[in-house]
Parts: structure tokens; C-alpha cells; sequence
């Protein structure tokens, strides 16, 4: 048996690379009765999006503070005899937070924070704050390039998300407006296959996947 006289493992040996993402990705959300751009692709994956006339994609501007986070239910196996033996997991769901530093135009700022359809005409836009519409669900696509020369890029997509929790718009002097307490929460998709309920992640990079 070789000695270990670095510390390293033997055998077999994948490394993570020395690539580093710096700032947010660019996110955009489209009504969730619209279809992803593959719908699948050949690998059976859903992902992408693609505006249309009756389902435009909306660009989400000037974010800040991103993170991605889920939620977990754990229910620990027990045994009496020798203590815990393991846990049981499920995905609950997956959510982004963010701050944004953009308010206009309200047709975009309507889903941002629940309001109604605005009207547009004569030089204005006017948009009501009513009920919350829970039945509002959204696709959220967000890539993010890390090679601008080669375009690779890596991306994440939620199949069925909706703006949860309450938003805060905070307009402080000498300093640009901002919303705080935005987080799209995405939910079980149960039309997409079991190992793509929630949403799928992509990496392109053809120099560094065969």
C-alpha cells in the first residue's frame, strides 16, 4: 500500500476548479403558463425562456444581496438500541432573495410586489394595490457568464415560483430607493419529472466538459 506522505486520497481523484463568480446573475422571470425554451432539450432537461407577445420576459434590474437557499424537512430515524441511525429528507422548496434598486416601469414592478395589470396611456402608467393574487406563478430564469470570451456560462432555472413575504421599499435621504424582502420562492412542479420538480442547473463550458 502506497504511503500517504502528502495527506492526499489514492485512486481515483476529481478536484474542483479554480474558477471563481463575482456579482449576481442576471434574472429574468416569465409567467409560468408560458413553456420553457427546451421543453425538454435532448437530454430531457427543461430549461431557458423565450418572450413571446402573449408571455413576455421581464429583466429584473440592479440587483443586490442575492443568495439562494431551501427548505428542508428532517425527521431523524431512531432506534433505541443504538441511537440515531440517519435522517430523513424532503425538498420543501428552493428560493432566491435579493434587493433590487429599480422600480420602473410599474409592468415590471407589478409582479415584483403584487400589484394589479397597470394601465398605460396618455403619458402614464397606473397600477392598484389590492389582494395578493396567489394563484400568480412564474418561471425564473437566472444566468450567469463567467467567461466573457468564450461565453461559458452557468444557470439555474425555477419551474414554478411565486414573490412571497413582504416587500419593503425603502427611500432613505441621499441614497437611491431600494426593495428590501423580495424572495421568489419556487414550489414542486409535478408536471416536470421527479428529478427536476423544482428546476434544473446548467454549466456550458466547452473547453472544460467533454
Amino acid at each position: 500500500m502506497p504511503s500517504l506522505i502528502t495527506g492526499s486520497a489514492i485512486g481515483n481523484v476529481d478536484t474542483q476548479e479554480t474558477i471563481f463568480f463575482e456579482g449576481s446573475p442576471t434574472f429574468y422571470i416569465q409567467q409560468y403558463e408560458a413553456t420553457p425554451l427546451y421543453n425538454p432539450d435532448s437530454d430531457g432537461y427543461y430549461w431557458g425562456m423565450s418572450g413571446t407577445s402573449s408571455y413576455p420576459a421581464f429583466e429584473l434590474g440592479c440587483m443586490t444581496d442575492v443568495s439562494f437557499t431551501e427548505g428542508i424537512t428532517m425527521n431523524t430515524i431512531r432506534c433505541d438500541a443504538v441511537g440515531d441511525r440517519g435522517v430523513v429528507q424532503r425538498r420543501d422548496y428552493v428560493e432566491f432573495s435579493f434587493t433590487i434598486s429599480t422600480l420602473l416601469d410599474l409592468d415590471v414592478l407589478r409582479h415584483l410586489m403584487n400589484l394589479s395589470t397597470p394601465t398605460i396611456g396618455s403619458g402614464k402608467s397606473k397600477a392598484g394595490i389590492g389582494q395578493i393574487n396567489n394563484n400568480r406563478y412564474y418561471m425564473v430564469y437566472a444566468p450567469k457568464v463567467y467567461d466573457q470570451d468564450s461565453g461559458d456560462y452557468f444557470m439555474m432555472h425555477l419551474h414554478r415560483a411565486q414573490f412571497v413575504d413582504a416587500a419593503t421599499i425603502n427611500m432613505k435621504g441621499g441614497d437611491v430607493w431600494t426593495i428590501t424582502g423580495l424572495k421568489l420562492r419556487a414550489f414542486a412542479d409535478t408536471t416536470k419529472p421527479a428529478n427536476q420538480l423544482f428546476g434544473t442547473i446548467v454549466r456550458s463550458d466547452l473547453s472544460a466538459i467533454p
